[in-house]
This record gives structure tokens, C-alpha cells and sequence, in this order.
């Protein structure tokens, strides 16, 4: 699996889910936008752990593997705002079951209103950060390896 690749299409996904939630605002479609939110921000979180190579399980809640990023040689922008995606995540993953299957309770679309509000513009910037991680990456200078005056081409990653 290219990690660079597998992450880039990841965080694509994770727009197209944010797209989504938008259209979604825009209908008033308030469970929808909530159900949207956290899929767009768990594929953001899942396109680092791609990225890192970090094996994660087949599940919505992959913060305590996330949380694990502290550790490695990320840069400190990102770093910093581990903690508030992770926040973020749990948030809506506490919704997002309400959302999809709230009909059962008697819940209504407009009873997500606020949240969807609430939650808008942060997963927006979850996203955005992810996203500016995979390029940072991608634009890791490709230094020539000149130990032995061979054209082997070695890339600085954060690892």
C-alpha cells in the first residue's frame, strides 16, 4: 500500500463527506449534517494514521490510536491540535448513533439543529489540518544522496 497516495485519497474522501453535510445545512437536514460531520472527520483522522502507516481498527472511534501521534516526529502545529480533534471525533460519534437511527426515539431532524451548528466550522478545520499535514508531506525535500556520489534520491519524512 502507498501511504501517500492511500492518505491523499482519504483526506479526498473526507471532503466529499464535509461536501455532503454541507448540502445537507443547506436543506436543513439536521441528522443528516451530523451523520456527515463525523464520517468526514473520522476519514480526516483515519488519512494521518494512513499516513504514518498506523494500523487502525475497523471502526468509527479510532481516537486512542490517534492520541498515539503525540509520539511521533509530527510537527508541533499539528501535534497541538491532536487533543481537540480527538474531542471533536468523540462528540459526534456520541450523535451520530442518534442521528442515523434517532427516529426510533421519537427524536426529530431539528433536534440536531444546534449541533449542527456547533460542529460546522471545527470539523471543518479538522479537515483543513489534516489536509495541510498530507501536503507538508508531500513537499518534504528529496535530498540527493551524495555519501558515495550515487543518484540515489533519499525523502526526509517525519518518521
Amino acid at each position: 500500500m502507498n501511504n501517500f497516495n492511500t492518505s491523499k485519497g482519504a483526506v479526498e474522501r473526507a471532503f466529499r463527506w464535509y461536501q455532503g453535510a454541507k448540502r445537507a445545512y443547506e436543506d436543513e437536514r439536521w441528522d443528516d449534517v451530523i451523520y456527515s460531520l463525523q464520517m468526514s472527520v473520522e476519514q480526516a483522522l483515519k488519512a494521518i494514521l494512513i499516513l504514518f502507516g498506523i494500523e487502525y481498527p475497523k471502526k468509527h472511534d479510532v481516537s486512542t490510536i490517534y492520541v498515539e501521534l503525540k509520539q511521533k516526529q509530527i510537527p508541533e502545529w499539528f501535534k497541538e491540535k491532536i487533543d481537540n480533534h480527538v474531542d471533536i471525533l468523540k462528540d459526534l460519534i456520541k450523535l451520530r448513533g442518534k442521528a442515523a437511527y434517532g427516529y426510533i426515539d421519537g427524536l426529530k431532524k431539528d433536534d440536531f439543529k444546534d449541533d449542527a451548528s456547533i460542529f460546522k466550522d471545527p470539523v471543518k478545520d479538522v479537515i483543513e489540518d489534516c489536509n495541510n499535514l498530507v501536503i507538508e508531506f508531500s513537499k518534504k525535500k528529496i535530498q540527493k544522496n551524495d555519501d558515495n556520489g550515487s543518484d540515489k534520491w533519499i525523502f526526509n519524512y517525519y518518521f
